[in-house]
């Protein structure tokens, strides 16, 4: 288990899902730990493609980090597909509403996973990982402070953090 994956662990058994604890990881992880390469494994399509379902997956309103929501926690399902030739589908399943299914393409630069949905054309969106394998699962651990998320479901989207951990 890595010094990252550690800590994220500890912090989320200490309720990483309310109040100020998501920033403190964003922040502890990008700006504490210094450059975030010590942690990534550079990776390729190959060993990216596949089916990933997530574990844990966390968006935090950036300008109120007491304000969160977690499809996982609230009984549903995410799930991410990447194909080897630069597809990608994102799925989430919330309970009592539709799934939210998008399609793009990505590619993997340096530290980062570059995802653009076919619904925003010319908009990006990074993705930091962290990939680890081991004899059972691999795990995608992401984390980003490029997302926009409707919180109160009043069709206002608005800056959000996320976490996320997928197994395959």
């Amino acid at each position: 288990m890595s010094a990252f994956e550690s800590r994220l662990r500890t912090l989320r058994h200490r309720r990483l899902f309310g109040g100020l604890s998501l920033s403190a990881v964003v922040l502890a992880t990008l700006v504490g730990c210094g450059d975030i390469s010590e942690f990534v494994k550079p990776i390729t399509p190959a060993e990216i493609s596949g089916e990933w379902h997530a574990t844990d997956l966390v968006l935090t309103k950036a300008s109120d980090p007491t304000i969160s929501f977690d499809p996982i926690e609230a009984g549903g399902a995410a799930f991410l597909r990447f194909s080897i030739d630069g597809e990608y589908q994102q799925i989430i399943q919330t309970p009592g509403q539709d799934d939210d299914v998008e399609v793009g393409e990505y590619e993997i630069v340096d530290d980062f996973i570059l995802v653009e949905l076919d619904s925003a054309p010319g908009d990006t969106t990074h993705f930091s990982y962290e990939f680890q394998t081991s004899k059972t699962a691999f795990t995608l651990t992401l984390l980003s402070d490029d997302l926009d998320y409707d919180f109160d479901g009043g069709g206002t989207q608005v800056p959000a953090l996320l976490f996320a951990i997928f197994i395959r």
